[in-house]
C-alpha cells in the first residue's frame, strides 16, 4: 500500500540520502525528494502543503545553513510541518535544541536509524490520516446539520400554510 505522505530528505551525505530514498519508497512511501542543502529545500516549501522532513545537523558540505538553522526558517514559513532530525551529531545539546525549536524526533545516524526513521514517519503518516478523517467526519456532521435545518424550515413553512 502507497502511504501518500510527502516527505523531503535534507542531507549532504548523498549516498546515504540514496539509501534512505529507497528504503522509504520500498516501504510503502512513494513521494519522496531530495535535497542536499538547507538553502535548496527552504525555496522548495512553498509548493508543498503538508510534508514531513528529514532532515541532517551538519550540512556543511552543502549550503550555509545548518539543520537547527533550517528548522527555525522551516517552522517560521511552515509550522505544521513535521520535521525528524536524522543526525550523525550524537549530542544531547543538538538534539534538545532541535526539539526546544519545533523538531517531532531526534534520532542519531546508527545501524538501526533507518527503521527509526520509518517508525517515525509511520507515527507522522498515521496523524494525518487521523486528521483527514476529522476533517471529514466535521464535513459530514456539518451536511447533517445543514440537512436537518432545511427539512426543520420546510416543516415548519408547510405547518404555517
Amino acid at each position: 500500500m502507497s502511504k501518500h505522505l510527502k516527505i523531503a530528505l535534507v542531507d549532504d551525505d548523498i549516498p546515504n540520502t540514496e539509501i534512505l530514498r529507497d528504503f522509504l519508497i520500498r516501504n510503502g512511501y512513494s513521494h519522496v525528494d531530495k535535497y542536499h542543502d538547507g538553502e535548496s529545500f527552504l525555496e522548495s516549501i512553498d509548493r508543498f502543503d503538508e510534508r514531513a522532513v528529514v532532515l541532517d545537523f551538519d550540512l556543511s558540505g552543502g549550503g550555509e545553513l545548518n539543520g537547527l538553522e533550517v528548522l527555525e526558517a522551516l517552522k517560521e514559513r511552515s509550522p505544521q510541518t513535521h520535521v525528524i532530525f536524522y543526525s550523525g551529531q550524537d549530542s544531547l545539546e543538538v538534539a534538545v535544541e532541535s526539539l526546544k525549536n519545533g523538531a517531532d524526533d531526534y534520532i542519531v545516524k546508527s545501524n538501526a536509524a533507518f527503521a527509526l526513521v520509518k517508525t517515525s514517519l509511520d507515527k507522522v503518516y498515521d496523524l494525518q490520516v487521523l486528521r483527514l478523517s476529522e476533517k471529514r467526519n466535521q464535513r459530514i456532521s456539518w451536511a447533517l446539520a445543514l440537512g436537518w435545518l432545511i427539512t426543520l424550515v420546510g416543516v415548519a413553512i408547510f405547518v404555517a400554510n
